[in-house]
């Protein structure tokens, strides 16, 4: 259900207690504009059958008059705002909505605040249309219960004016002001103005503006941050390659240098690779158009065929040298002294 604070004129007289007593517009039938939260403007028609339908008008009785809009009014709140009550239930006069009041505490009437305004909840019926006077509306106000009347201090021109005093004239505004939820973050809801809920939305609008910069400046200094981690990442990388490029490059100098295969400073892997696998396999080897990884297997396998030859031949001497040793155990000690002599001799 809406809530609704609706603006009408009243004449007032002030009694010989002090009070103000009067028979004031309360409200009229008609289309009345409102402003929405965001703004904008929406029209709703409230036709005679709401405005006046009895159940209606019979609520107004009893209900209290307060100084300003305080919300809703119950209970527990109400010996906070009450300064007087409507006294009879509403009726009709004309196009307009009329009731007997008192105002008890004046002090807001004395200081200028000479209008009236209706605060009251309604359903909404989201139905557009045309009033028999031909103006446009967008929503339809039904079901109407008035909750509270206040003293208010300005409005615009309306049908009705309180004289007080002769030179108290106050006109009071015909005009409704809309009440809306206002939730906040903890889930509690109060009624408010629409300029008080804009500035709200553009004061949370502000906060979460600044939360996506300060993200996005965050989301910037570990971006930052990262790539100075992959870029050191990748420097250590390189240091590491270098270093094992270099590893591999003395190794290869190395190989050639057992295989006596001249090279220079600035020769290139492929070609001392070539030259090592011509020296163990044969000079007239041609690798003329083979690819490097071909040329670099080729290298592997010749290094591993000649220390595989270098292992046999050890193997070979180590046997050889055995069959030597149970020879000349079999031999007397004058054919082991004969022998002797004549390898030195062969070795002069």
């Amino acid at each position: 259900m809406a809530i609704r604070y609706d603006r009408a004129p009243i004449k007032a007289k002030r009694t010989d207690e002090g009070f103000i007593k009067d028979t004031p517009v309360l409200t009229r039938t008609g289309v009345f504009v409102y402003r929405n939260a965001d703004g904008s403007e929406r029209r709703e028609y409230r036709p005679p059958e709401e405005v006046f339908k009895a159940d209606s008008l019979a609520l107004y009785a009893g209900i209290p008059i307060t100084n300003g809009h305080p919300g809703k009014v119950t209970s527990a709140n109400a010996a906070n705002h009450t300064i007087g009550a409507v006294l009879t239930p509403a009726r009709q006069d004309g196009d307009n909505l009329i009731a007997d009041i008192v105002i008890h505490n004046v002090a807001a009437v004395n200081a200028g605040n000479k209008e009236l305004s209706v605060g009251y909840e309604l359903d909404l019926d989201e139905t557009p249309g045309i009033t028999p006077n031909g103006e446009r509306y967008d929503a339809v106000q039904r079901n109407i219960v008035p909750n509270h009347l206040a003293i208010v201090s300005r409005g615009r021109a309306g049908n009705a004016r309180l004289n007080m005093d002769g030179d108290e004239e106050a006109v009071i505004n015909d005009g409704d002001v809309v009440m809306t939820k206002l939730r906040l973050d903890n889930g509690i809801e109060y009624d408010a103005a629409p300029e008080v809920i804009q500035a709200y939305n553009k004061l949370k609008q502000d906060q979460a503006e600044t939360v996506a910069a300060k993200d996005k400046a965050e989301a910037r200094a570990d971006s930052a941050e990262a790539d100075l981690k992959q870029l050191q990442a990748e420097q250590d990388k390189f240091k590491q390659d270098a270093l094992t490029v270099a590893r591999e490059r003395l190794k290869l100098e190395a190989v050639a240098k057992a295989h006596n295969v001249e090279f220079k400073q600035d020769s290139a892997d492929r070609e001392i690779k070539i030259g090592v696998i011509k020296s163990i396999r044969g000079d007239s080897l041609n690798m003329d158009g083979k690819s490097d990884d071909y040329v670099a297997a080729a290298f592997d396998m010749a290094i591993v065929a000649h220390e595989e030859a270098a292992k046999a031949k050890a193997v070979a001497g180590q046997r050889q040298d055995m069959a030597d040793g149970k020879a000349e155990a079999g031999m007397s000690a004058a054919e082991a002294r004969a022998k002797m002599i004549a390898g030195n001799q062969e070795g002069k």
